[in-house]
């Protein structure tokens, strides 16, 4: 009988802490969304306020990009050493302290200081907490990775809301950034005590086939493209729509952030719902209607005669692109060739390059190009991502 009630108690204290960890993991990531969204409306402002045009701007986003790439890699690592708790704490620290910043830098050096950090926070906490997701969803034992990314669209949708309506509402930018700042710190200090430890991300790694040390794998190498262009295609609808809707449809500033708030509110819907989607169509299908639902958005974007029929592209973009990357990293989590913190790391890398580094070299290809060409080429790749994804299952069957 004592033994019976230890059991259960034992099983109620592990219940509770999953529960925590979990709220934990959903907390960061909405903190992620919220932060990165941000952003997007304070861009109009920066680019005027410091006269920079296209291939100026996408240089200076350039540096979000390389800090990125730097901090990914390394957080792979570092997560191994340190765990990851540490990480999400010094990420969360950056965001609050460097989203103030963008909004007052008094020229184009502290700017790319700035964007370098903003990247870096990015990076590093991107790979920390899917990291953390893949480990709960497997003590879940369903899945579960749509709700926590739909957990980062809800972020950033409510993020590019509020930053648009306080700025509509007439408050400076720097105000209105530290008003959100306000939120994260205070979300930061429910999640970050209840993050896992060192010793709770450590797994057993089952390696079935040998992979050159410093190379990824050809499965994850091919989720890593995968997402690379679709994070491609969200980090430009953050990036360039508000600048797409000024300059080619004369919508005022304050109200740029509307194109990223309709693609942002159908994406958060989409990953949501994403289990039930998943449920009725399997992965392969939903990965392939979304790629193709993706392209045709961005396709009526460009399209558009009007900036009305602008958000409706993006709407459709968001929605197509919402359950394409959950259900990548899901699938990184449930292979055995590599260790998953270095195959998480591997694709982190890849996506959230593309989500950061992606918007600079819209910018540049835009001076060259033009806008319209560069997201005629962007629509092309989302619908590349359909047929890769045929190639990625037959990888994946050797990588479980």
């Amino acid at each position: 009988m004592l033994q019976s009630k230890t059991i259960a108690l034992q099983s109620g204290v592990q219940s509770s802490r999953l529960s925590a960890q979990r709220l934990a993991t959903l907390l960061c990531f909405f903190s992620l969304g919220f932060s990165t969204a941000a952003w997007a409306p304070l861009i109009p402002f920066v680019q005027q306020r410091l006269l920079l045009n296209h291939a100026d701007f996408g240089g200076l986003l350039l540096c979000a990009g390389v800090g990125s790439m730097l901090a990914m890699p390394a957080t792979g690592f570092i997560i191994q050493k340190i765990g990851g708790r540490a990480i999400i704490a010094i990420a969360l620290a950056l965001f609050i302290l460097v989203l103030p910043a963008l909004a007052i830098v008094p020229n184009t050096w502290a700017l790319a200081l700035s964007l370098f950090s903003f990247g870096a926070a990015a990076g590093s906490l991107g790979v920390a907490i899917n990291l953390q997701a893949v480990i709960i969803e497997k003590q879940y034992a369903k899945s579960m990775m749509s709700s926590f990314h739909g957990m980062c669209s809800l972020g950033g949708l409510l993020g590019v809301m509020s930053m648009t309506a306080l700025l509509a509402f007439g408050l400076s930018p720097w105000l209105a950034a530290s008003i959100l700042v306000a939120l994260v710190l205070l979300l930061a200090l429910i999640a970050v005590p209840k993050c896992l430890t060192r010793q709770e991300q450590q797994e057993p790694e089952v390696t079935k086939t040998k992979v050159k040390r410093g190379l990824p794998s050809a499965f994850v190498a091919l989720v890593g493209i995968m997402c690379f262009i679709a994070f491609l295609s969200e980090g430009s609808a953050m990036d360039w729509s508000g600048i797409y809707l000024t300059q080619e449809f004369g919508v005022q500033a304050a109200y740029a952030g509307l194109a990223y708030t309709c693609f942002a509110m159908t994406m958060t819907v989409g990953r949501f719902a994403g289990r039930k989607i998943q449920h009725s169509l399997g992965e392969a299908k939903t990965i392939l209607f979304g790629a193709l639902a993706a392209g045709v958005g961005l396709s009526i974007v460009i399209l558009a005669p009007h900036w009305l029929v602008v958000l409706l592209g993006y709407a459709i973009l968001g929605l197509g692109c919402a359950n394409i990357v959950p259900i990548m990293f899901s699938r990184v989590g449930r292979q055995n060739q590599m260790p998953k913190a270095a195959a998480l790391s591997y694709v982190s890398t890849f996506a959230y390059t593309g989500s950061l580094l992606g918007p600079a070299l819209v910018g540049l290809g835009s001076e060259v190009f033009g806008l319209t060409a560069v997201f005629i080429i962007i629509a092309v790749g989302l619908s590349l991502i359909a047929l890769l994804n045929q190639f990625s299952l037959k990888q994946e069957r050797r990588a479980i």
